[in-house]
């Protein structure tokens, strides 16, 4: 085979591909990251109901000032819970009623009832209720108030 011709046809334009595949995936990495910081920075069309609260200070060692709750949150069609992250707040979270869609970490997530979605310290979300129904969430965590 002429070594012209694998510098000229094969070399060259694998190099530029694989130039190009580099820059799409920076560009879709920027993207990402972009997005998991642009939810929505206050809630809208949410009720919460508190359903009780223990005081952990008391129950185990070494978590003093720290709750363990349990609420009801409701929300309407055309809602969203604000971005909020899970650092020092582990939270369970069943799915009750309707078809919530999570946004976490920058990825869309669709939930239905029965759902158990469980949100640690890497996690940054929200929710957002894009159905004609009431979505309703109940959300067990340990909390610092």
């Amino acid at each position: 085979m002429n070594p012209d011709l694998l510098t000229s046809r094969s070399i060259v334009p694998a190099r530029w591909t694989a130039i190009a595949v580099a820059v799409l995936g920076a560009i879709t990495l920027a993207v990402v990251a972009h997005s998991q910081g642009t939810g929505p920075s206050e809630a809208q069309g949410v009720s919460t109901k508190s359903l009780g609260t223990i005081d952990l200070s008391s129950e185990i060692e070494g978590m003093s000032a720290r709750q363990l709750r349990a609420r009801l949150v409701t929300i309407e069609p055309g809602g969203h819970i604000a971005l909020h992250s899970h650092k020092d707040r582990p939270t369970m979270e069943y799915v009750v009623q309707g078809q919530p869609v999570e946004i976490r970490n920058g990825i869309e997530i669709p939930h239905q009832p029965g759902d158990m979605v469980i949100a640690t310290r890497d996690v940054s979300h929200w929710w957002e209720n894009r159905g004609t129904t009431s979505v309703v969430l109940l959300p067990v965590d340990i909390f610092k108030p």
